[in-house]
């Protein structure tokens, strides 16, 4: 039976309240890859911690509606807890899970997409369960190829601390690809190509399409060419390009095997031109609407030599209210930010009754919101696939087929 401090509400926000210990019941993983407890029906997240154990917390900060906890102990450890390779895990503002056996954090990721299709989507558990949601594991570490690093005051490259402005420096990171890890290495060391080719802001993005060899985006906006799926296209390391190489091709992959082509193909938030670059011969029109004009003059470039490919470098909102938007589309693809589908975005599709919809999140959160308000004006989800692009984090992508009416 677990034990519980009393603690009224009125004490909550007391220094006494935050000096107490308590024991908790670790209930659920929430999208911050915190676990979810209760002390005296106040809502606790908890860092590190694994649904099903018993721990002993004390509580380090108070928030509006919620506390923060830290595992002082453990009464009833998981035996999926595992040892973190990391030594900068706990510390760093990355990886949240790697504490956690990888196929439970794919268990725990099914859990918390499943709950916010019923909670925030509002779709019918029973519904849910028909969607029989497939679940794409990806290698647990070495699979980053695209990464923010910061200066370290020793004068080495680092990482954002969890809970802090404080630059951790890194000479390695398990998730990364072994060409960021060189150039890591590289910073650390007092002289160095690393230090004498790449410049370092504050932030700055790296990228190694490939792998191996690394781009800064600090360095101007420089063509690349990079090779995807058999496909050579344009892109720079300025462009929004997913961190995870080899799921993104993956996905690639199964996409293709669900899309059969028509007259028209509308990519909303195209980026470079990718996916609908690789149906181009599938279909009589392709239409292409990318806000960004770093990423929208390499999707120009890339969709150009097609006579079938318009590109709209405006944004989604702006495109679905002129006079150049289409009104009728065999088949869309929407990748949004993780704030997902803006209103007009939405009321746009709902009126435009497309046969095929393609929804790729990166916020399953917003996801779930979108898809209750896309099934109840009509539409029915027909493919459901989860796809972890980013192990050892709570964060995931989902790729959704919804179509029309029957």
């Amino acid at each position: 039976m677990m034990s519980r401090h009393c603690a009224t509400p009125c004490t909550m926000f007391t220094s006494g309240f935050l000096s107490k210990p308590y024991t908790v019941h670790l209930e659920k993983l929430l999208s911050n890859g915190c676990s979810l407890a209760h002390v005296d029906g106040m809502a606790v997240f908890i860092p590190y911690g694994i649904p099903g154990e018993e721990v002993q917390i004390e509580i380090t900060e108070s928030k509006k509606g919620y506390l923060m906890g830290r595992i002082t102990g453990i009464s009833s450890a998981s035996p999926d807890r595992v040892l973190p390779p990391c030594r900068l895990f706990g510390r760093c503002g990355g990886c949240t899970l790697q504490h956690i056996l990888y196929s439970r954090q794919l268990e725990l990721k099914s859990q918390m997409l499943t709950e916010a299709l019923e909670r925030t989507g509002h779709i019918a558990e029973a519904d849910i369960a028909a969607l029989a949601i497939k679940v794409h594991p990806g290698s647990p570490y070495g699979y980053r190829v695209r990464v923010q690093l910061h200066p370290a005051q020793d004068g080495s490259a680092g990482f954002m601390a969890r809970t802090s402005s404080t630059v951790l420096s890194a000479s390695s990171c398990d998730t990364c690809c072994p060409g960021i890890n060189r150039l890591l290495a590289g910073f650390g060391a007092e002289k160095s190509a690393a230090k004498s080719t790449f410049t370092l802001n504050e932030r700055t993005t790296f990228f190694a399409p490939d792998g191996q060899q690394v781009y800064s985006a600090a360095d101007g906006n420089k063509a690349l060419d990079i090779e995807i799926k058999g496909k050579r296209l344009k892109a720079s390391a300025q462009c929004f390009f997913q961190s995870n190489r080899s799921m993104f091709e993956h996905m690639l992959t199964v996409l293709d095997g669900m899309v059969t082509g028509g007259g028209t193909w509308l990519d909303l938030y195209s980026g470079i031109g990718v996916p609908g670059i690789f149906f181009q011969d599938r279909f009589d029109e392709l239409i292409f609407v990318e806000e960004s004009p770093v990423s929208a003059r390499y999707g120009a470039l890339n969709t150009q030599p097609y006579a079938n490919c318009r590109f709209f470098n405006m944004s989604c909102e702006d495109w679905t209210k002129s006079k150049r938007r289409c009104r009728n589309a065999d088949t869309v693809f929407a990748d949004p930010p993780r704030t997902g589908l803006s209103p007009a975005v939405k009321q746009y599709l709902l009126k435009l009754k497309a046969k095929k919809l393609y929804y790729l999140s990166c916020n399953f959160v917003t996801l779930a919101r979108d898809l209750g308000d896309l099934v109840r004006g009509g539409y029915r989800i027909e493919n459901f696939d989860l796809f972890d692009f980013y192990p050892q984090t709570a964060d995931m992508e989902c790729l959704v087929g919804v179509s029309y009416g029957t």
